[in-house]
């Protein structure tokens, strides 16, 4: 009869314990994590060496302050700034200080005719102090071209005349419309016998003219449309100068002036040199226009005894002038020629 062997106990627990190792390192191994690559390295291969980071324990960690980015939430973006204030935008200039503004850039260049012409321009609408720093600055031009012995090229004011035997400085002017007073003082004659036939001289393309400002007490003188000079004026008392336009009449020096008793009232004649006589040296009338009559007036342009009187209105009417200024005025008007007007501005 064959024998049957008997498991020996021995060996059936150690078998047991084997499957219980074998079963334990099979849960484990499904449990643990997968393998990591190594990362690629710039040639392209895999593997090489990789550096071990040291392991980081919460001592070694140290928050990061936030930084902000451009991908900011609406709950957390900045309210924009208001935009800063603009400055306003500069006024364009008007023509005319365009005008004043070239004018000053050649009369500092010493281009008197270009100056002349550019602030003449500007002059015409103006307003102080542009106004009067335009014509401080003609004045100046004005001696140079006009009142001096040179013409500049390019002076269409101006010319050289040719004296001819016999000639006279009055007879020199007549068609010029300017005094012989004014001819012979541009050239520094004398004497009117001393000017010599054959000679050139200066002769100044006129006539001069006028313009009164009644509110500003000023009178301007101009050739043509270019500004020569300006003079302080007395008016009429009561506003009585006349408002218009006139012509130069007589010229006068020394004139008789009918004047007032003071004991009786009645009208007297007060000669030249009298200390009453209120009219300085000189007087210069003013006629209507010859559409008008051309009938002389009772007003004139003289000096004064009382200087004081200049920038108000004392006077009965006529237009009063320190007595050197009117002196001055004296060789520029032309009787029947010059135009004297009288603005009420």
């Amino acid at each position: 009869m064959a024998r049957v062997l008997r498991p020996n106990r021995v060996g059936i627990a150690v078998i047991a314990v084997a499957v219980a190792v074998v079963i334990y390192l099979l849960v484990r191994g499904c449990g643990s994590e997968p393998q990591v690559q190594p990362p690629e390295i710039p040639d392209g291969t895999i593997g090489g060496p990789v550096a071990q980071t040291p392991p980081v324990t919460n001592e070694s960690v140290k928050p990061k302050p936030e930084i902000p980015t451009t991908d900011i939430s609406p709950e957390t973006k900045r309210k924009p700034k208001p935009p800063e204030p603009k400055s306003p935008a500069p006024q364009p200039k008007s023509v005319y200080e365009r005008w004043y503004a070239a004018g000053r850039k050649a009369f500092d260049s010493g281009d008197y005719i270009n100056a002349r012409n550019q602030l003449s321009q500007a002059l015409k609408g103006l307003k102080n102090p542009y106004r009067l720093n335009a014509k401080i600055q003609l004045g100046t031009i004005a001696n140079e071209l006009t009142f001096s012995r040179q013409i500049i090229a390019g002076d269409t004011t101006a010319e050289l005349h040719h004296v001819k035997p016999g000639e006279t400085p009055a007879g020199v002017v007549k068609d010029f419309g300017i005094t012989a007073e004014l001819f012979m003082k541009i050239n520094n004659i004398r004497d009117a016998r001393s000017m010599m036939a054959g000679k050139s001289y200066k002769v100044i393309k006129g006539p001069f003219n006028v313009v009164i400002h009644k509110k500003a007490f000023e009178m301007d003188v101009f050739l043509g449309n270019y500004f020569i000079k300006r003079y302080a004026i007395g008016l009429g008392r009561d506003n009585s100068s006349p408002v218009g336009e006139f012509l130069a009449g007589p010229r006068l020096e020394k004139p008789p002036w009918t004047g007032e008793d003071p004991k009786t009232g009645r009208r007297i004649l007060v000669p030249h040199g009298d200390p009453s006589y209120p009219l300085g040296d000189h007087w210069i009338s003013l006629s209507e226009l010859p559409e008008r009559g051309g009938k002389k007036t009772s007003y004139g342009i003289h000096g004064t005894n009382e200087p004081q009187s200049i920038g108000t209105m004392a006077s009965r009417g006529c237009i009063r002038m320190h007595n050197k200024d009117v002196a001055e005025l004296f060789d520029l008007l032309v009787s029947g020629k010059s135009r004297i007007t009288l603005l009420d501005d």
